[in-house]
C-alpha cells in the first residue's frame, strides 16, 4: 500500500472513530440529565448508550495503533473508558445492583493504572479538570465499595494532583479553580 493510500486509510478511520465519539457524547448527554426515577425510561436508554460505547471501545482497541498515527491522544482514549465507567456507576444509582458498582471500579481502575490523563495534563486546563472529575468518581465508587487501600491512594493523588494544578495553572487568567 502506498503512502498516500495509508493516509487515506488512516483519515477515513479517524472519520469512523469521531463520528461514533459524536453519536456516544450525544447520547451520553441525553443519559446524564434524566432523573434517578422512571427506571423504565432510562433502562432503554442505557442500553443504547452502553451498545454505542461498547461500539466505540472496540473500534478504538482494533484500530488503535492507525487511530494514535492520525493524532488520538491517550487522554481521549481514557475519557472513553471513564465514561463507560460513569455509565455504569449511573446505572448502580438507579438500580443498586453492585454488578453494575464492580464494573464502574474496573474501568475506573484502567484509567487509573493506566494512567491515560498523565500526558499533557499542566499545559491544557480541561484535561486536568477532566482528572480531577475523574479522580472524584473514582473515590464515590471506591468509598462505597469500602476499598480503603484505593481510597488513601485516591485521595493523596487528589491532594498532589490540586497542589501541581495550582502551581501549573496560578498564571493564566481563567484561574479560578482554587481559591487562595
Amino acid at each position: 500500500m502506498s503512502q498516500d493510500a495509508a493516509a487515506t486509510a488512516n483519515l477515513q478511520l479517524s472519520e469512523v472513530y469521531w463520528s461514533l465519539v459524536a453519536k456516544a457524547d450525544k447520547k451520553f448527554s441525553k443519559i446524564r440529565d434524566l432523573p434517578y426515577y422512571e427506571h423504565h425510561r432510562y433502562d432503554t436508554h442505557f442500553h443504547k448508550v452502553f451498545k454505542v460505547y461498547t461500539k466505540l471501545w472496540k473500534f478504538q482497541q482494533e484500530n488503535r495503533q492507525k487511530l494514535v498515527e492520525s493524532g488520538l491522544k491517550r487522554w481521549e482514549i481514557g475519557d472513553i473508558a471513564s465514561r463507560i465507567g460513569q455509565l455504569y456507576f449511573g446505572q448502580y444509582m438507579r438500580t443498586s445492583q453492585a454488578s453494575y458498582l464492580s464494573e464502574a471500579y474496573i474501568f475506573y481502575e484502567a484509567v487509573l493504572t493506566r494512567e491515560y490523563f498523565k500526558d499533557g495534563l499542566f499545559q491544557d486546563l480541561n484535561l486536568a479538570n477532566k482528572q480531577l472529575r475523574f479522580l472524584a468518581r473514582f473515590l464515590t465508587v471506591c468509598l462505597v465499595l469500602n476499598r480503603r487501600e484505593m481510597v488513601y491512594q485516591l485521595v493523596n493523588q487528589l491532594k498532589m494532583l490540586v497542589s501541581e494544578i495550582k502551581r501549573a495553572f496560578q498564571e493564566m487568567p481563567d484561574y479560578v479553580i482554587f481559591p487562595k
